[in-house]
Order: C-alpha cells, then structure tokens, then sequence
C-alpha cells in the first residue's frame, strides 16, 4: 500500500517530498497527496529549513498521550 511506505519512508527522519518519492517509487503529487491527508489525521507534520519544505511523524505531547483514551 502506497500511504504505508509513505509512512515508512520519513519513519527514519524527516525528508522532502522528493526524497520520499525517490525511496518509494511513488510520483510527488501523489505523495504530496498523502502527506497533506496525514496532516489533516494529525500523524505526520512540516517544517521549512533552507527553503526546503521537510515531512516528519508528529511527536505526541504528554497531553495528548495522557487524553488520547477520553
């Protein structure tokens, strides 16, 4: 499944949409179009560094994992 190794592919750090789509095989839009369906669920987020724009998992905050089951 294509969304897997999306995940799969910035599990090891954070990489560009590029990148990812070079590891997986799967074209940049299409990956675009996952990660941006990943950010929405709150599993994965961006940040900018040197003009890149780079994709990691979210880290859960002690909030978030002490709330998780309410």
């Amino acid at each position: 499944m294509k969304n897997v190794k999306v995940l799969e592919a910035i599990k090891n750090g954070p990489k560009t949409i590029e990148e990812i789509s070079e590891e997986t095989g799967i074209k940049p839009m299409e990956v675009r179009r996952y990660l941006l369906r990943f950010a929405e669920q709150g599993k994965v987020e961006s940040y900018q560094k040197e003009g890149k724009l780079f994709w990691k998992i979210k880290e859960k905050s002690e909030e978030e994992e002490e709330f998780k089951y309410v």
